[in-house]
């Protein structure tokens, strides 16, 4: 950390030296065909990389003009006056220039003048792949989660649920932030932030050492034109499965302040199945017990969010934001489970129970609070940040359990569960980006991090007309961590190839206390993981919209705290443990990309990808004895996390956009992937494929369709295979008064063939087991809008862009 430290602070002193490297570049703006000097000219340079504009002047009234602090590099030299041609040219800026002579030829002059340029609808930068949301016809009139699905690699399902490439541990940011959104507020989120307010989508799938995570970045930028005017949202979703939400916004604004109040209410009820079988093996591979189970479970939810978000432009260069809010959760659950098991140790016995299981009264609620700080220093992009975030996540809730033995007869078990959770964490980030001459730029951060929680759990059974606590499963805990990040990266542009170097220092302190109620110990874990992060990411777009892009990183992740901690956590007829010899694990990512945007057609690209994993971490089951808890002679099945060793993945993915006319689109994407592991021998591997089409078309210039279908076949775990999954979904919509009121409606999985579960293979303990709830369902949605549209893209932030992590 005191190299990584020492690295940071000569860099930023080498950027204080370089900034003094400027130049100036000076001219006159005169008349092309009369030579007359031409005052109140606007002249300025921009990046010919990416036309970004860095510096400008206006000529006085002799018709010179001079830019100052101008760091050397590529330009394009612009100048524009009413009544005259725009100007343009290209120069390269390597010492100061006195003598520019811009003539300008007097042009026609028209009532109104429209310049449209098309932008691709899929572009990268350096790590970025970008989706143009703004560029998309199709899905202006939907959600936020109909823009995601059309994004590289991305997939939302009917819960909400996002994943990228098939893993769900991808970090939502919002405009360059981080969402700190927990499960709940991220699904409401995607499904009433309308897609109009969103300007482009970036993915990045091998984040740089910029980011802590290793499992992606999907960074929504909104629109954020905002004009002197307030808004009111008024809307409702409801589906038939049932479910209803409605929520209001209210947004004011002018040019230097935006304060938005959210307020959403949520009620669903959900209705799942769930049947399988396990097998329990002894160490002979002999079969110990055989268990076949049929489920059912009603699930009633009510929540809802209430949020204030404030941004204020201090000056031109100094923005501040802040955020804080509350959201609180009710939920109701029945669930009946008809069971039967056969145990043949030491002695052959059937048995079997009907139970059922209450949840009356289980509450949540949490609480954020967050500010973020930037300052500009100047024109050129130096700039300064910093932000925090807090908050905190309580849950409450009890579980009434009748088990009613039918073979052999017994008398009715009643028991009686509790739980409490107290989850709060919080983060401090800093970041700072200097640009150097010759299109050269330095990105340096820190990060700090804390947290920590308490789980609390009692488990009584009713003996006698009062509960009796049940000892060794009724137990408590408490975790904290702290991290410690810096980081530090490069890159470098010449015209149109990016290079981005970069260096990441992690360091974290873990520390865990477990103890049962009845007093019977304590166990402590404490420990610490340091590890560094290197990337380099590479890519090249030509003019004409052809892209290449070449990138790696080396990713280690720590085992969390209660992976670490030997405590045991009882069930009925299992139990868990941590591991405290578990190793930090190192990923290679290697991806490769190409892309090609065709004019009267649409979008192809290509992305290889390979992924090799060390010392992995996974979750093993065992069969064994727990005669401390079950008797000294029931074999039963406990899980424990190991390093399982090493695996690879190496797969292909393709994204076609066919597009014809404004009026009509088709998207493809599908990929092909292989995954195998190597543990303590036992290799294993497995190729599996996905597509997914979706189809949009615009009928009448005011009726908008579309549908979507997805198919994923079988997928490859550690001793694991998945099922495949499918499903079509259909959807109209079209607005109305100009776009004050907006109606859709959608069928979700309308075959109804959606379906999830799960086979597993361990040695010492296999099961099957599927699962299904009410995917098929009709969604109807309305928005009444009252007021200024452009304000729409902060209607929805007032709650969910940074409701924190549970």
């Amino acid at each position: 950390m005191k190299r990584l430290i020492f690295v940071m602070l000569a860099m930023m002193a080498v950027s204080t030296a370089v900034e003094a490297q400027t130049v100036r570049v000076k001219g006159t703006v005169r008349d092309a065909k009369t030579g007359e000097a031409l005052p109140l000219v606007n002249v300025g340079l921009m990046r010919q990389a990416d036309t970004v504009f860095v510096r400008g002047a206006a000529s006085d009234f002799d018709g010179d003009f001079d830019i100052k602090d101008v760091k050397p590099g590529s330009y394009l030299l612009q100048a524009s006056s009413v009544g005259y041609e725009s100007y343009i040219v290209a120069i390269d800026v390597t010492e100061a220039i006195n003598d520019l002579e811009i003539k300008l030829k007097a042009g026609t002059l028209l009532e109104e003048v429209e310049i449209v340029a098309e932008k691709p609808l899929y572009q990268m930068d350096g790590e970025k792949n970008m989706y143009n949301t703004r560029e998309d016809p199709s899905i202006q009139t939907g959600s936020a989660s109909d823009a995601l699905q059309n994004a590289p690699g991305v997939e939302v399902d009917a819960e909400g649920n996002i994943t990228l490439r098939g893993v769900s541990s991808v970090e939502i940011w919002v405009n360059d932030r981080p969402s700190h959104m927990n499960e709940e507020a991220l699904k409401q989120y995607i499904k009433q932030l309308p897609a109009n307010a969103i300007e482009r989508i970036e993915v990045i799938t091998n984040p740089s050492a910029r980011y802590s995570t290793s499992g992606g970045v999907i960074n929504i930028v909104t629109n954020q034109k905002i004009t002197r005017n307030e808004l009111l949202c008024l809307g409702v979703r409801a589906r038939t499965s049932p479910s209803i939400s409605p929520w209001a916004s209210y947004v004011w604004a002018n040019e230097k302040v935006d304060i938005n109040f959210y307020l959403n209410a949520d009620y669903s009820q959900h209705n799942m199945g769930q049947d399988g079988t396990s097998t329990l093996f002894d160490a002979n591979g002999d079969t110990s017990r055989y268990q076949k189970y049929d489920s059912k479970t009603r699930a009633n939810n009510l929540g809802g969010y209430s949020g204030l978000n404030l941004n204020w432009n201090i000056t031109d260069r100094t923005h501040l934001a802040t955020w804080l809010g509350v959201y609180p959760y009710w939920g109701r659950n029945h669930t009946t489970n008809h069971l039967l098991y056969r145990e043949y140790m030491p002695t052959p016995v059937d048995l079997g129970y009907d139970y059922t299981a209450d949840s009356p009264d289980g509450f949540g609620w949490g609480g954020y609070a967050g500010a973020w700080l930037e300052h500009r220093f100047d024109t050129t992009g130096r700039k300064l940040s910093f932000s925090f975030n807090g908050n905190t996540w309580n849950s409450d809730g009890r579980v009434d359990e009748v088990f009613a033995y039918h073979n052999p007869l017994t008398d009715t078990l009643n028991r009686r569960t509790e739980k409490r959770d107290a989850n709060p964490s919080g983060s401090l980030s800093l970041n700072y980006t200097h640009p150097f001459a010759l299109d050269l730029e330095m990105e340096v951060g820190a990060e700090m991090e804390f947290g920590g929680g308490s789980q609390w759990q009692s488990v009584d059974t009713l003996a006698g007309g009062s509960y009796t606590q049940v000892a060794l499963r009724s137990h408590e805990g408490v975790e904290r961590g702290t991290g410690l990040n810096g980081y530090v990266t490069l890159q470098k542009r010449w015209g149109g190839f990016t290079a981005k170097l970069g260096l990441r220092g992690e360091q974290s302190w873990k520390h865990s206390e477990w103890n049962y109620l009845d007093g019977t110990g304590t166990t402590t874990v404490d420990t610490a993981f340091f590890g560094l992060v290197p990337s380099l990411h590479l890519s090249y777009q030509t003019p004409t919209f052809t892209s290449y892009s070449l990138s790696y990183t080396l990713r280690n992740s720590t085992p969390g705290m209660t992976q670490l901690s030997p405590f045991v956590r009882y069930e009925d007829y299992s139990y868990e443990t941590g591991n405290p010899n578990l190793l930090r694990s190192y990923t290679h990512n290697l991806e490769a990309a190409w892309s090609k945007f065709f004019m009267g057609f649409g979008m192809v690209s290509l992305n290889a990808y390979f992924r090799a994993n060390t010392d992995e971490i996974g979750t093993m089951t065992y069969s064994g004895y727990a005669p401390a808890y079950f008797p000294a002679t029931q074999l039963v099945n406990y899980t424990r996390p190991e390093n399982i060793g090493t695996s690879h993945t190496e797969g292909l993915e393709a994204n076609v956009t066919y597009r014809p006319s404004g009026f009509f689109n088709v998207r493809l994407n599908a990929s092909v992937f292989n995954y195998g592991y190597d543990y303590d021998g036992f290799k294993d591997n497995k190729w599996s494929w996905s597509a997914r089409v979706n189809l949009w078309a615009k009928l009448w210039n005011w009726l908008e369709v579309f549908a979507n279908a997805h198919y994923s076949s079988p997928r490859l775990g550690l001793y694991s295979l998945t099922v495949a999954n499918k499903g079509i979904d259909l959807g109209v919509s079209s607005d109305f008064f100009d776009r004050q009121l907006s109606v859709f409606l959608n069928v979700n999985d309308i075959f109804g063939m959606a379906e999830w579960g799960e086979n597993t293979t361990a040695p010492a303990y296999q099961t099957t087991g599927s699962q299904s709830y009410d995917s098929r369902f009709v969604s109807l949605g309305l928005t009444w809008r009252i007021g200024k549209m452009e304000l729409e893209s902060k209607a929805r932030q007032g709650a969910t862009d940074n409701t924190p992590q549970m």
